[in-house]
């Protein structure tokens, strides 16, 4: 009886379709900058740096102005003229759920879409 109940869970597992899987994977765009902010403090400073970079990012579309998302992000501040001085940059990203690739990509050279 085990025997049977066995190959029927086995006949079972192989017949059942299985949903195909997606896998959700962070997109990424070319590198976005701010300009050098300078601020009485290095918080105010830091905080429009990145201000600066969400509204430059903004421009590849929906999403690519999360700072938390970027790839190689770099915050940069040093002291100038009593002042500090703050700049931001890295990659925008989003992630996406199987995402398209973009055409034009130079690194989907030779592959189709």
């Amino acid at each position: 009886m085990r025997r049977l109940f066995v190959r029927l869970f086995v006949l079972a597992a192989v017949l059942i379709p299985v949903p195909q899987a997606s896998a959700a994977v962070r997109v990424c765009r070319a590198m976005v900058s701010s300009e050098i902010v300078e601020a009485e403090s290095e918080r105010a400073a830091k905080s429009e740096a990145i201000s600066q970079w969400r509204t430059r990012a903004a421009k590849y579309g929906k999403g690519y102005d999360s700072w938390r998302l970027a790839a190689q992000k770099a915050l940069k501040c040093f002291a100038k003229d009593e002042k500090v001085a703050c700049v931001a940059l890295g990659h925008p990203c989003v992630i996406q759920q199987n995402p398209r690739r973009i055409p034009g990509d130079k690194r989907d050279a030779g592959q189709s879409l």
